[in-house]
């Protein structure tokens, strides 16, 4: 019998806001998604995440959709490169604008690490045929066919099913001994364009699921009218879920009332979908936490309303969450992307307290720090406040038009984002941000050869509050012998190209076309031959680069990576390289320059024996400015990661899933400040799937670190931080599955003293209704017991 596992992880580092997070197994070509449960959600505002993968020094951030105590997201297929992601996560409280971060201690040179192992060996049980994976073909050319090449002992071949879309398609299968054909316009099946998804299910001898393949393709071509087709199918589908909570935690108490529904209908070639998730944690001095969004579907056009995250080239938007429309203009050689709305809601300035106007001298030798404004100016004698700042009402606009077909295309974008200035009373300076983008994709033979190009170049005001200036308005603010008349003419110049699409005024970034400072831009190559994967990237991102759309993006950078994977042995043994070299001071108006070189090796090897598979991953990162090493603005240092893990599938009274790693980080300082950081974490753990419909998870992790602070008198410390971590987890289903019970106990021991209690008991009235009661215990040492249900 085959399992698929889901990755519940448990770290050694520990979180007092994080208490799990779910990661999907991984699937080569396909997105991953990662779940991560909250111990305490009351006050989180949002959840990032930071990933990169295998050959980059950077972090990618994007933010996590996040529901009730549940945040999620889904990191894209090109971004994931085999063997590892690394990622940690950063978590913002309402009215606090320094992000906690998990790990706590040093998130970027120590960052979490999920293997991106492919299944090669269990990839082996089907030969794909066609499509191909990724492969783009046209409308009338689809065939599935593939063959089951596993042995008849375990696989009931006649019991396989067939799924494209998710909609099941085997009523049209034809099979020949090991070969299985289905053609989709025997069963009136008309693609639209864009991606598909093929899933088999292998069924073994006792009519269980045995293990699931998935693959991808694409269809360009013209779609079938709808006045061709003879008969029109019906489909809906409906979630309802309902949750009330308590929550004692430090003697404080929080009641969680939250509900969710989902809805899906489809009609003919037209699918509407819609979503809708409400909880009392709503409030107007904090961001949206309801949700909620409506959308129609169909092969040419796509049209919604509501929360969404839309996708854009990530010089443009990524992972930004946007409470508008959004749309798709899908044609066979024209693509139009549109999304207008909020990435931020108003939240009004908070009065402290009135006063008259011959009073301010006094407030303001209370607390010089506050905000102070007119309250009334109509009254006698007028009177002003003290006050805490508001959040400005920021709206987006994104239009993107794309051309071509074939898996090539050539993208424009514009963006252009405001705070709406009237939109709350006292706030501070507000901004406007527009961006002008063009984006590049040339694909060859299959997809094996790509060149990829984009470029963007940004403009951002720091404060409109004032309008765009004159000529006389230039004359006085830039004046000899600071400026000169060539430069105040570059200033017109600028406001006289720029001022139809923004504000321009002295606030304005950039006042001048000399130095390029918010140009951005790269480019890149992907070759895909004789089981090697090659790519090579340049970006430059200039200083003073900005997009409201993806505030998370590096600027003041320029260089390269290159990164290779050579598989071997009928794809059981991955080589890995990766070289990185980057340097910050574009604009050259720094007194040093950082270089970055990262350097990434690993070796990856699937066993089709009882020897296990193994990983082996070694990575060098230096950083360097050239400053002589007793200055306290000299950087120069190394960072050593070594990773090894090593898994196996094996039966022993039960299928088990077990697995063994050991990752160690080394930085060395080479500077005055001496700050050297050393950890070490070692994990054991095994998934076990019983005869009986039991299930048990057990894990083990020891993480030792040591690390250096800077102490008053600039010398550095050292501190040591060190504990263990057991983690045991059961459920066993009754009544047919209707029953489902669930368990598990956490301890921590060392320098953190923690044990979390975890029970839960579901049952299914129906195969889409069910009732979930879940008690949740946290106990930490020299605090409050704290309970959860």
């Amino acid at each position: 019998m085959g399992m698929v596992f889901l990755f519940s992880i448990t770290f050694a580092q520990i979180s007092n806001r994080i208490s799990k997070v779910d990661i999907d197994p991984y699937r080569p070509g396909d997105p991953l998604s990662m779940r991560v449960d909250l111990i305490d959600a009351s006050n989180v505002e949002r959840v990032e995440i930071a990933y990169r993968s295998f050959g980059r020094r950077d972090f990618t951030r994007n933010e996590m959709q996040l529901t009730a105590s549940t945040a999620t997201v889904s990191l894209p297929a090109p971004t994931l490169a085999p063997p590892f992601l690394e990622y940690y996560f950063l978590i913002y409280d309402h009215g606090v604008s320094t992000p906690e971060t998990f790990p706590q201690e040093h998130p970027e040179e120590n960052p979490f690490r999920f293997t991106l192992q492919e299944d090669t060996l269990h990839s082996e049980e089907i030969i794909i045929l066609s499509p191909e994976q990724n492969e783009h073909i046209r409308n009338e050319d689809v065939l599935i066919a593939f063959t089951v090449v596993s042995t008849d002992t375990l696989i009931d071949k006649g019991a396989t099913k067939i799924f494209l879309n998710d909609g099941d398609i085997s009523r049209g299968m034809v099979v020949s001994d090991n070969l299985f054909v289905v053609k989709p316009d025997n069963l009136s099946i008309s693609l639209s364009n864009g991606s598909h998804t093929i899933r088999v299910d292998l069924v073994d001898k006792q009519g269980k699921l045995y293990r699931s393949h998935m693959w991808q393709f694409s269809v360009s071509g013209a779609v079938e009218p709808i006045a061709k087709r003879e008969t029109a199918s019906r489909l809906y589908a409906t979630s309802i879920q309902l949750e009330t909570r308590h929550e004692d935690i430090a003697n404080q108490s929080t009641p969680y009332n939250r509900a969710g529904i989902t809805a899906s209908g489809n009609y003919d070639q037209f699918r509407l979908k819609g979503r809708l998730f409400v909880t009392n944690e709503e409030k107007s001095i904090r961001q949206p936490q309801n949700r909620y969004f409506i959308g129609v579907e169909s092969p040419w056009i796509n049209v919604g309303y509501g929360d969404s995250y839309p996708e854009f080239p990530d010089l443009i938007m990524n992972g930004k969450r946007v409470r508008g429309l959004t749309g798709n203009l899908m044609l066979s050689s024209f693509h139009l992307d549109v999304t207008k709305g909020d990435i931020l809601r108003r939240i009004e300035s908070d009065t402290i307290k009135t006063f008259p106007r011959d009073s301010l001298f006094v407030e303001q030798s209370r607390d010089s720090t506050a905000a102070y404004g007119i309250y009334d100016e109509t009254s006698v004698p007028e009177r002003w406040a003290k006050f805490r700042y508001g959040t400005f009402d920021r709206n987006v606009t994104v239009v993107r038009p794309s051309f071509g077909k074939e898996g090539s295309r050539l993208s424009f974008t514009y963006l252009k984002s405001s705070d709406e200035v009237s939109s709350i009373r006292y706030g501070i300076k507000p901004q406007e941000n527009i961006l002008f983008g063009i984006d590049l994709l040339l694909s060859f033979d299959r997809r094996n050869f790509e060149i990829t190009g984009q470029a963007a170049i940004s403009a951002t005001n720091k404060d409109i509050s004032k309008a765009t200036f004159s000529d006389s308005d230039i004359d006085s603010i830039f004046k000899d012998p600071t400026y000169s008349e060539s430069d105040r003419e570059d200033i017109r110049t600028v406001r006289d190209i720029l001022s139809r699409f923004i504000t321009v005024n002295q606030h304005l970034i950039p006042l001048s076309f000399k130095n390029l400072s918010t140009l951005a831009y790269e480019g890149g190559l992907t070759l895909n031959y004789f089981n090697n994967h090659f790519k090579f990237m340049y970006l430059r991102r200039g200083n003073s680069f900005e997009s409201f759309g993806n505030p998370y993006l590096r600027t003041d950078v320029v260089g390269f990576n290159v990164f290779d994977r050579l598989r071997l042995v009928k794809n059981r043994l991955s080589l890995s390289a990766g070289y990185e070299r980057l340097r910050d001071n574009t604009a050259e108006n720094k007194p040093a320059t950082t270089t970055s070189q990262t350097v990434n090796v690993s070796v990856s090897y699937v066993s089709p024996t009882e020897f296990p598979n193994v990983t082996l991953g070694y990575i060098l990162a230096a950083n360097e400015n050239k400053i002589h090493n007793d200055s306290l603005f000299a950087i120069d240092d190394r960072t050593y990661r070594l990773l090894v893990q090593m898994s196996r599938e094996f039966t022993a009274h039960a299928r088990h899933n077990a697995s063994i790693s050991f990752s160690t980080s080394t930085r060395n300082d080479q500077t005055l400040k001496n700050l050297n950081t050393r950890s070490t974490m070692i994990t054991l753990s095994n998934v076990s799937q019983f005869k009986i419909p039991l299930q048990t998870t057990f894990s083990i992790t020891i993480y030792l670190s040591k690390f250096s602070a800077s102490g008053p008198s600039g010398v550095a410390n050292s501190t040591r931080f060190n504990y263990t971590s057991i983690y045991t987890q059961a459920q066993y289903r009754l009544m047919e599955e209707k029953l489902r019970l669930s368990g598990s106990v956490s301890p921590t021991f060392g320098d953190i003293k923690r044990t979390l209690i975890d029970t839960g008991v579901q049952y299914f009235f129906l195969q889409n209704l069910s009732t979930l009661a879940r008690l949740s215990l946290y106990f930490n040492e020299n605090t409050p017991n704290s309970t959860l249900w």
